[in-house]
């Protein structure tokens, strides 16, 4: 399901002053909190209600919501200010009373622009870039025209097409449009048709880092086809407005998505519920996508820390405790358990991470338990091989690790001496060739764990009269 966590710039500081102040990115953000069930029912946006005179008419009508939102805004800010509940709400009345009285004059004396897809771009290129709310408005009874979410979306992109093409009517007019899109990102329904609905916290942040980065991502799935299965195609709206992105529009728009991805990551929330694979597939996906994607907007440190954090918990015991309980036999943990070595950045997390997989391989039952899981002392040697590689690459530089790996070549060597494997392979009567090239395997790594198994195949090699490093045939 979707997330609406509060925005990281969420303060205690008053955030209206003055009128003019209602129309912030912040004032917009705080009035979609307190007022998210009224614009709810009533298919809007802060940003449509501070430029709709019927709105705004409808809410002072249902005074109780007013009034339980200016108390939800007051109580907070008095405990900070040190000052009365009631001062905080006197002077929230008075902010509001300025801005409603303003637009409903305006309204009133006919200075509200009206616009159509015909007349934007004549409207922004006419319009007093002092009296921008005014367009402002006109591009609320646009939007108000749509008979769902979907159709908002639409029309408020169509805006954005029949913006001026250049110069600093250009510029004027996205300046009015992207509060606009800031809020109907900032909407649930609004941004379910950007993205998609009903999706998972892991998705859904994917899914935003496509909206903000369509062109990047799109490149890296072309060679990262994993992440074809987190991240799903942009809807037809959420599509046009990455273009837009991708020209350079919005910067400010994708700012405020990135941010909110960077303080979704920090919640506690998983990102897969009900699937510890799913979480570190998910925890995977978002590192390459935010670290391809990651620039001035997205800045590569802020990037780096997200996924730390998030590896923090990718090696917390109850986690792999968990990730255990979902393998199906002995393997299929160990395999889990290195997948968690490989996703996990920071020295720290991959210390603790090569810490479980070290407990499972050194634990006196492991031997006799994998024997039995591998279906036998060939399949034993051929997971230790896979293991040892595994390791070799991910656990680089990780203290400890050279003794695990010693200890998986120790493991390697009792299972073929005590199974017999290198002995029946190099006096067996299976075709010669056949037999060399499963001896070549074994010595090079790929079918048996570096250390006594691999020399032993080495030398049985060398007592069939084979030299050089391949075998041919």
């Amino acid at each position: 399901m979707t997330s609406q966590t509060p925005s990281p710039r969420r303060n205690l500081e008053p955030l209206c002053a003055s009128a003019a102040d209602l129309y912030t990115t912040a004032a917009r953000e705080q009035i979609g909190r307190v007022l998210e069930a009224w614009l709810a029912a009533n298919q809007a946006t802060p940003f449509e209600l501070l430029h709709r005179p019927d709105l705004i008419r409808k809410l002072e009508v249902s005074s109780r919501d007013l009034q339980h939102a200016f108390q939800k805004v007051a109580v907070p800010l008095a405990l900070a200010r040190g000052a009365s509940v009631h001062e905080v709400i006197r002077g929230l009345h008075t902010v509001a009373d300025q801005a409603i009285a303003r637009i409903l004059r305006d309204e009133k004396q006919g200075l509200l622009v009206t616009v159509d897809l015909s007349s934007f771009a004549g409207a922004c290129a006419a319009a007093e870039t002092d009296f921008g709310y005014r367009l402002a408005a006109g591009v609320a009874a646009y939007m108000a025209a749509a008979e769902a979410w979907e159709d908002k979306v639409e029309r408020l992109l169509d805006l954005v097409v029949a913006a001026p093409a250049d110069g600093p009517a250009r510029t004027f007019a996205l300046g009015i449009l992207e509060p606009a899109l800031e809020d109907l990102c900032g909407s649930q329904p609004g941004l379910a048709q950007l993205i998609g609905a009903e999706l998972e916290m892991g998705c859904f942040l994917l899914a935003l880092v496509r909206l903000a980065y369509g062109g990047t991502i799109d490149a890296i799935i072309a060679v990262h086809p994993t992440l074809q299965k987190l991240v799903a195609p942009l809807p037809a709206p959420g599509a046009r407005l990455a273009r837009h992105f991708e020209k350079g529009d919005f910067n400010r728009l994708r700012l405020v998505i990135s941010r909110r991805v960077l303080a979704e990551l920090a919640t506690p929330r998983r990102l897969h519920p009900g699937s510890a694979v799913g979480e570190i597939a998910a925890v995977r996906g978002l590192a390459v996508a935010m670290t391809a994607a990651s620039g001035p907007l997205l800045p590569p440190e802020d990037v780096a820390e997200a996924i730390l954090r998030r590896s923090e918990r990718l090696v917390e015991p109850n986690f792999v405790n968990t990730l255990l309980h979902e393998q199906n036999g002995l393997v299929a943990g160990l395999d889990a358990l290195m997948t968690v070595l490989e996703s996990v950045t920071g020295e720290a997390n991959r210390r603790r991470a090569l810490r479980f997989v070290e407990a499972a391989i050194l634990a006196p039952q492991f031997k006799p338990d994998l024997l039995n899981a591998a279906g036998g002392a060939i399949g034993a040697l051929q997971v230790l091989a896979r293991t040892h590689r595994r390791l070799t690459r991910a656990g680089a530089g990780v203290v400890g690790m050279q003794d695990l790996l010693d200890g998986i070549g120790q493991t390697g060597g009792a299972i073929d001496l005590e199974g017999g494997v290198i002995a029946d392979l190099a006096g067996g009567v299976t075709a010669k060739p056949k037999r060399l090239a499963a001896l070549q395997a074994m010595a090079d790594g790929e079918t048996a764990p570096p250390g006594p198994a691999a020399r032993h195949a080495a030398d049985a090699l060398r007592k069939l009269g084979v030299s050089g490093d391949q075998v041919e045939g």
